[in-house]
């Protein structure tokens, strides 16, 4: 008889955990990661947006009034990619804007990756950055960007009313 209330203390103590414990995984944050490469040897900057694949489809319905997206569909892809491209800017120490070139957008398990790149006659040593999707559509997003020079890395996080960051290749 003791076995079987110790059986059932631990069945009853593992409930009661798992309870406990499921809101923290309910919540997933949402965040974004982009990442600046200069590529020397081509003379680009290199962007790469990466994105969970469930935000990406609800900025999608919300904001580009696409009905039940998926990412498995080239065209929602290419608008994601159309949705990313006017929320993301960058310009050179002087306020010049960076243009850069929309290549495409990809899926893969659950991330979207969008693409873009900017032809320039040398690396720049300052980038203003700003960073505003999926902040329309989520109060909680964060949006990490990294600006890899060489082997050093500089990182802005945009959230809430962030407007511009400035990362110095130099810090």
């Amino acid at each position: 008889m003791s076995r079987y209330v110790w059986t059932r203390r631990a069945a009853l103590a593992a409930f009661g955990a798992s309870i406990l414990a499921r809101p923290a995984f309910a919540h997933r944050a949402h965040s974004a990661l982009t990442t600046i490469e200069w590529n020397d040897r081509r003379s680009i900057l290199e962007v790469t947006h990466r994105l969970h694949a469930h935000d990406a489809e609800v900025a999608l319905a919300d904001v580009m009034g696409v009905d039940r997206p998926t990412l498995d569909d080239l065209e929602t892809l290419a608008r994601l990619a159309l949705y990313v491209e006017p929320r993301f800017a960058l310009s050179d120490a002087n306020g010049a804007e960076i243009v850069l070139e929309l290549l495409g957008a990809e899926a893969e398990g659950l991330t979207a990756f969008i693409y873009q790149e900017a032809r320039l006659e040398a690396a720049p040593e300052i980038l203003r950055i700003r960073c505003d999707f999926m902040r329309d559509v989520f109060s909680n997003q964060t949006n990490q960007v990294n600006w890899r020079i060489g082997e050093e890395v500089r990182t802005a996080r945009f959230s809430a009313d962030d407007d511009v960051h400035e990362l110095s290749a130099s810090d």
